[in-house]
């Protein structure tokens, strides 16, 4: 029997896709669900031990203070829900206030949601930023992990050995969940149809995934909570990586801001998003935008017009747009 084929692998529990609906571009699928593009699984994350967590409440023990910002954030009319759900909350978002005039930020346009189109000025606390886009992702708990590289000065030590004295290690859990693996594939392949304890195919993986589920779960707790002892024991490091760096310099492409506790101020919407003939057109945009703008802060909530005009509300907000 080609074992390989009957035993199932920790990257079934990924549930990751790479194609998404045309409606919703650049989307991540876990878990039998659409995400917002990025979005990663916790597991991804911890399994290759390259990322952690930056955590608010871990953030602001590493600062003791936090640290209001307001920048800009771009989405597009199947995004608006997902900017909804993250006012006001610890969930971050990724926002710049610097972009080069050659990049699709400066023309309205989204980096991972394509058509952009409607671009929110925000306040919050900073979680942490730096003068280029760091390649930071969600997971689906909405936390943001950042790779330990940019966290602590380029240091690749500090994370690993952390883990090492903490003797956690992601291929330590194999054995256990080997023979958790192990027990139910016998109970499925290895007894006669008329044995009482023999299980389906579909049994044999729901109940693997069950019980693998609080090994996973464990480790996963064990590595967050070490990630969050290890930035605040070197807050020093990351202080100068993430937060009082160069992050509002000159740029080739933009610089990213992660923010929490979000709140709009006031929105501009490209004029095509809006524009009926449109391919893009979605008749639910306006409402939605409503349900959004219910929200803003500012005297004009809201401003339509031209990708023109949004760079120059862009720069009456302090946004900069480099040039050469």
């Amino acid at each position: 029997m080609l074992e390989w084929l009957t035993m199932i692998k920790l990257k079934d529990l990924l549930m990751e896709g790479t194609y998404a609906p045309s409606d919703q571009a650049g989307a991540t699928w876990i878990d039998n669900k659409w995400y917002p593009a990025h979005t990663k699984s916790v597991l991804e994350r911890v399994r290759y031990s390259e990322y952690i967590p930056l955590t608010p409440s871990a953030v602001e023990k590493a600062l003791g203070k936090k640290i209001p910002i307001r920048s800009f954030h771009i989405t597009g009319p199947d995004g608006i829900k997902t900017m909804k759900n993250v006012i006001g909350k610890k969930k971050s978002i990724s926002t710049f206030t610097r972009t080069h005039e050659d990049e699709s930020l400066a023309k309205g346009r989204g980096v991972q949601t394509g058509m952009g189109g409607i671009i929110c000025y925000v306040e919050g606390n900073l979680l942490g930023g730096k003068y280029l886009d760091f390649d930071t992702v969600l997971d689906k708990q909405g936390r943001r992990w950042v790779k330990t590289f940019h966290v602590f000065d380029k240091d690749p030590m500090i994370w690993k050995n952390a883990l090492k004295r903490a003797k956690l290690d992601f291929y330590s859990i194999d054995d256990e969940m080997r023979k958790i693996d192990r027990h139910y594939h016998d109970l499925w392949m290895n007894k006669g149809p008329d044995d009482e304890g023999r299980i389906e195919y579909d049994e044999y993986k729901e109940l693997t995934k069950k019980d693998q589920g609080p090994v996973i779960a464990k480790y996963v707790k064990d590595y967050i909570d070490l990630a969050n002892k290890t930035l605040i024991k070197h807050k020093k490091l990351f202080k100068k990586s993430l937060i009082n760096n160069d992050k509002n310099k000159k740029t080739a492409w933009w610089n990213e801001l992660l923010v929490y506790d979000t709140k709009i101020i006031d929105i501009f919407v490209i004029n095509r998003v809006l524009d009926k003939k449109s391919r893009h057109y979605n008749w639910q945009t306006k409402e939605e935008l409503e349900k959004l703008l219910s929200q803003a802060s500012g005297n004009k909530p809201i401003t339509i017009g031209s990708p023109a005009q949004f760079r120059k509300w862009f720069k009456q907000r302090k946004g900069q747009i480099d040039k050469g």
